[in-house]
């Protein structure tokens, strides 16, 4: 769950810290003080593109940290979680900085530097956040399938489905991209012949390009390299005064110094290794100097060559290895173009093989998703009976379709709002206090089968008031008793079941206006409660109403 956030220099908030509970936490406010703000900061140190947040206009490196505790049971869940955690561990540390004038972000996990990818690798197994967008997806039937399969507890059988059909579309792919070959099968087999001929004759598989450039360079260069041995040779050997006979002179001298003192007899040994070495040194550059020999005609066959290697370079890849990988694609295309029909006919054999196996796992998708949709019907009516729906009527329609990467079906969800009504998609709802409740509801049923541990709500209470707040108050609490939950409410019925209540407000300070976060308790939180009731200034009425909800939101 998560135990805190800290904020510095993001949009409103110059610095604040605010600390959660583990069961309903509810932020309340006038509109436009900074509600949505800590959502948005929430989202950021998740790892959210920035472009997506409201950063504000601040020119101060922005700074948000979250700290999360962690179970053991949902470490276990976390890809690559251990990376960052210690075995004795249970807090994930998240930080995540912006500069405004380099418009870079920096991640952090538990002190190690990341990426955004990285952070939402991890947190989506961490935060589910309900925005007010979420209502849009409700009406889109591509999402509930996805939404239905999280109460299909067979992971396995989704996965082994997955891999089946990713090695069917594979070899579709195949058999494809063959007819399209064999389409221009007689021009595509001349290119690929000249193709792979041009390569091959360059010799470029066989040949070590560079030692064949450095001996390009050592023939284009035999004359200066000549020079400078014979020079060398004349320093160490053969001038009027060499260092090799000076070297020998000043060995002799030194040996007749160790005779004499043996305290030196250990740098006159080095001496004498040195003189030797000089030697090794000469005879090693006379045979290099035998070497060196200047030869046109080969040095221009070499020069041909190197100039046909760039030249196949430049045509098919820029380097050494993407072209030997395009000389290797090119003779399996031709090879495949050649005996087309043998290759087709394989990969037929191959599609016949997996098709029983998709079609047997698709047709037990089914059967586990019509088992799910019977039993989301059932909590999803109920649900919305407690939220004052009282005849309404949910259904899941499962039709059977060519199977895809998701199995053979198309899904989308049906309700019926009102009695004598007919069934009808989701997106007929007109009703904005519908759709919150519907999702409400989807969420209050996922949490019996999601293990995410926190859900934020970002206004989920929309369109809903009166008596309905207090049961999706009540709903909320109920939702609360099995995981974290983080609310927005412009409504004192729902707020008055938060086990803490946080209040935003703007206030100016050095002539800014900075939104501030307090908890409120006690006296403070009547006040607070009386005033979303009855507006800034409460009355007497409003604080015995405060008074009454907050007595039962504590029940």
């Amino acid at each position: 769950m998560l135990l805190e956030i800290h904020v510095e220099n993001f949009a409103l908030m110059e610095q604040i810290t605010v600390e959660f509970s583990p069961e309903l936490n509810v932020l309340t406010g006038e509109t436009g003080a900074g509600k949505s703000l800590l959502i948005d900061a929430i989202r950021f140190v998740l790892g959210e593109r920035i472009d997506q947040i409201r950063m504000g206009t601040s020119k101060k490196t922005c700074r948000v940290e979250a700290i999360f505790e962690l179970s053991s049971q949902l470490r276990q869940t976390i890809p690559d979680c251990d990376e960052y955690m210690d075995s004795e561990e249970d807090a994930l540390i998240l930080r995540r900085e912006y500069n405004p004038e380099t418009t870079r972000s920096r991640c952090q996990i538990n002190g190690r530097t990341v990426t955004a990818s990285q952070v939402k690798k991890i947190t989506t197994h961490l935060l589910d956040i309900h925005g007010q967008y979420d209502h849009q997806l409700l009406f889109d039937p591509k999402v509930h399938i996805h939404l239905l399969d999280r109460f299909v507890q067979e992971e396995s059988l989704k996965k082994n489905y997955k891999v089946t059909y990713n090695q069917y579309a594979a070899l579709k792919r195949k058999k494809e991209e063959l007819l399209g070959l064999q389409e221009d099968q007689e021009k595509e087999l001349d290119i690929l012949k000249f193709q792979i001929e041009e390569i091959e004759a360059s010799g470029i598989e066989k040949v070590a390009v560079e030692e064949l450039e450095q001996e390009h360079t050592r023939l284009a260069n035999a004359e200066k390299l000549g020079e400078t041995v014979n020079t060398l040779l004349q320093l160490l050997e053969n001038g009027d005064v060499s260092i090799a006979e000076l070297l020998g002179k000043a060995t002799s001298k030194m040996g007749e110094l160790a005779a004499i003192d043996p305290s030196v007899k250990q740098t006159s040994e080095e001496l004498e290794s040195s003189e030797i070495q000089i030697q090794e040194v000469v005879q090693s550059l006379q045979r290099y100097e035998q070497s060196i020999t200047f030869d046109p005609e080969q040095l221009r066959a070499i020069e041909e060559k190197l100039d046909l290697i760039h030249t196949v370079e430049r045509k098919y890849g820029g380097v050494l290895e993407n072209v030997i990988k395009y000389l290797n694609e090119s003779k399996i295309k031709y090879d495949q173009l050649i005996n087309v029909t043998v290759y087709e006919n394989e990969i037929d054999r191959e599609l016949e093989k997996l098709l029983p196996e998709i079609k047997r796992l698709a047709a037990e998708l089914t059967k586990k998703r019509k088992q799910a949709a019977l039993s989301l019907k059932k909590t999803i009516e109920r649900e919305l009976k407690d939220l004052g729906i009282e005849n309404a009527q949910f259904a899941t329609s499962i039709e059977i379709m060519e199977f895809n990467g998701e199995g053979e079906n198309s899904v989308e969800f049906l309700i019926s709002s009102n009695l004598g009504q007919d069934l009808q998609p989701l997106q007929k709802i007109v009703s904005g206090g519908e759709v919150s409740r519907i999702m409400l509801a989807l969420k209050k049923a996922l949490c019996k089968v999601d293990p995410i541990p926190t859900l934020i709500f970002d206004e989920i209470d929309a369109n809903i008031g009166g008596r309905m707040g207090t049961v999706t108050g009540e709903k909320l609490k109920q939702i609360s008793s099995e995981r974290q939950v983080l609310l927005i409410t412009h409504l004192p019925q729902i707020a008055s079941f938060a086990e803490r209540h946080i209040k935003v407000r703007k206030k100016v300070k050095d002539k800014t206006t900075i939104a501030d976060y307090q908890i409120v308790e006690g006296e403070s939180r009547i006040q607070e409660l009386a005033q979303m009731m009855s507006g800034d200034e409460e009355t007497e009425i409003s604080i015995k109403h405060a008074k009454e909800l907050l007595a039962q939101g504590m029940k």
